[in-house]
């Protein structure tokens, strides 16, 4: 049952070693990141697993739908692209969650980031470049989801096998914790 493997994995994910789990069966996520945020926010995790566990959050219509007062999700349906700049949040992260379709996210350090498109804006906690140095793909399919810290940046919703085609998506928003 997808909702129990996805609460099972993310349980198990905060006592693991420190180690990027880039392909793993069923997630993508800094173990010793996500430890420290959930144990730094337990509350706003939780919510957030018992929404995407909740078979009629997969039923919702494209929207934004408040979780918390801190926590949000959106629902995406719409078609992948060809090409998406990175973008990069400071404050907040994001889990994807794929209920239908695919979707290739390349992944990169901030710090690999080239040339800025849009400077951080801080109300809307994103920044834009064009490119990356070096970037790890992650295609996620049905069942797959990544979370991505700040030291994710991300190009989200490209096509993995390059022809645009319909994915329902679930974004969950959350607040990133300093340590």
């Amino acid at each position: 049952m997808k909702k129990l493997s996805i609460l099972l994995l993310l349980a198990l994910c905060a006592c693991a070693p420190k180690t990027y789990l880039w392909n793993e069966a069923d997630a993508t996520v800094d173990r010793d990141v996500y430890a420290e945020q959930y144990r730094l926010n337990q509350a706003e995790w939780d919510a957030a697993f018992a929404w995407l566990a909740d078979p009629a959050s997969r039923e919702l219509p494209a929207g934004r739908y408040e979780i918390t007062e801190k926590t949000y999700a959106k629902v995406q349906i719409d078609s992948t692209r060809l090409q998406m700049n990175f973008e990069d949040h400071h404050q907040g992260i994001d889990l994807f969650y794929i209920v239908e379709g695919s979707e290739l996210v390349n992944v990169a350090r901030p710090e690999k980031m080239t040339g800025l498109v849009s400077a951080y804006n801080e109300a809307k906690d994103v920044e834009y470049y064009q490119s990356a140095s070096e970037f790890t793909p992650v295609v996620l399919t049905p069942g797959k989801y990544i979370i991505l810290f700040p030291s994710d940046a991300h190009q989200p919703m490209l096509a993995p096998d390059g022809n645009r085609a319909p994915i329902h998506k679930l974004i969950v928003k959350l607040p990133y914790v300093r340590p």
